[in-house]
């Protein structure tokens, strides 16, 4: 696998890890049918391997879903200062 095949799968792989982060374990691992500790393992094994097979053929995550995450990422850290702000 060349270097760009790699470098592309750390990139899928870290969206599919942040997403899984993001919508939490335990409601993937219920929405899939799965034991959350089954989840567990796929972000350990499954993931990493999958993100190999994306990259190697030729999927790109495109620009709109970056930026979709991105918002979404940002949306959590603003709620979670506004908690903290709250708290003191």
């Amino acid at each position: 696998m060349s270097n760009a095949h790699t470098r592309t799968a750390k990139e899928i792989e870290s969206i599919l890890l942040n997403a899984i982060d993001m919508h939490g374990p335990e409601n993937l691992a219920k929405a899939v049918g799965v034991n959350r500790t089954q989840m567990v393992r796929w972000k350990e094994t499954h993931v990493p391997k999958f993100a190999l097979f994306l990259a190697y053929i030729g999927y790109n995550v495109p620009d709109h879903d970056l930026t979709r995450l991105a918002k979404e990422v940002a949306q959590l850290l603003i709620e979670e200062m506004r908690s903290d702000a709250d708290k003191n």
